[in-house]
């Protein structure tokens, strides 16, 4: 008898691999024109961190192209039949200047579902005043691999965690995202922690410190490792975060905001943060004007 939690695997295995099916026109076109680009997130990291599809829950298909190779990946979508929300002018320029990706793409597809493209740009956030990693090297050594079937190419599992850092700190820094989306879940630690532990050779401490220090993103790295560890009490993983322990990483852990202007200390500790369904209520009474009105232009460009 098929319990309710197979039923719903099931499901979610139809469903991720239809997403991918119904970007193999996509990916096919990006591969033969020899476009650098990387499939990110998704499928690709459910099979680096637990060597299984389905095991982690998404809506969009990410894909990381450079900004000057930004408008032949769209010129791609909509010639597959994708669109994408009518933006105005200075929404464009908003979402090319001070994000990281543009407004989604979609298409629905024959088989009746909406097939939905997040086009990402770069792997920091907006309001990033540091270095910024050129993408085109970030892509240079990307690894072929399939996913039902289709032939993408994704980053090697260095750089996927590289990437995978920079996202959760985004998402657990932004107010637009703790406000819209809950964003601050153990199952974005469990990512963490399984990629890290299941391809440990690929991410030794040697390779990821040497690689964070040059893209200069030490206290990122130790911000999101030393929450890893306090789910995951892993003795190895202690030594990442010993060695990657700086003061500036030490004195963003009760903190959130992205940018320095915008930067608050969290009321709540780090327990009720994770097991919270309300985080805006959190938050909501230390949101200045400025926040308020960035929350609102961020909810009409990005839903």
């Amino acid at each position: 008898m098929i319990t309710l939690k197979q039923n719903d695997d099931l499901f979610n295995l139809k469903r991720c691999c239809a997403k991918y099916l119904a970007l193999a026109p996509i990916f096919e076109c990006l591969n033969v024109n020899n476009i650098p680009y990387a499939n990110i997130k998704g499928e690709t990291l459910s099979l680096y961190a637990f060597d299984q599809y389905g095991q982690r829950s998404y809506g969009d298909i990410d894909i990381l192209v450079s900004r000057k190779n930004l408008h032949v990946l769209e010129a791609v979508l909509a010639q597959n039949g994708y669109i994408s929300p009518s933006v105005t002018r200075e929404e464009k320029v908003m979402m090319i200047s001070a994000s990281h990706q543009t407004a989604a793409w979609y298409k629905i597809t024959n088989q009746k579902f909406k097939s939905v493209i997040d086009v990402n740009f770069d792997i920091f956030w907006g309001e990033h005043m540091g270095r910024h990693i050129d993408i085109d090297q970030f892509l240079s050594d990307t690894i072929e691999m399939k996913i039902y079937g289709v032939k993408v190419r994704v980053l090697s599992p260095l750089k996927a965690m590289i990437q995978l850092i920079l996202h959760h700190y985004k998402e657990m820094n932004s107010i637009y995202h703790i406000a819209e989306h809950d964003c601050i879940k153990e199952s974005m630690f469990r990512d963490v922690y399984y990629l890290w532990k299941n391809n440990s050779d690929a991410i030794s401490l040697e390779k990821l410190y040497e690689l964070s220090l040059e893209y200069e993103i030490i206290p990122y790295v130790f911000y999101i490792l030393y929450f890893t560890n306090k789910i995951f009490d892993d003795q190895k993983l202690s030594r990442y975060v010993e060695a990657f322990h700086t003061q500036d990483g030490f004195d963003l852990l009760d903190y959130y905001g992205l940018a320095v202007r915008e930067r608050k200390l969290w009321k709540v500790d780090f327990q009720t943060r994770l097991k919270t369904n309300k985080m805006y209520d959190l938050i909501k009474a230390d949101l200045t004007e400025d926040d308020l009105i960035k929350l609102e232009r961020n909810r009409k460009i990005f839903g």
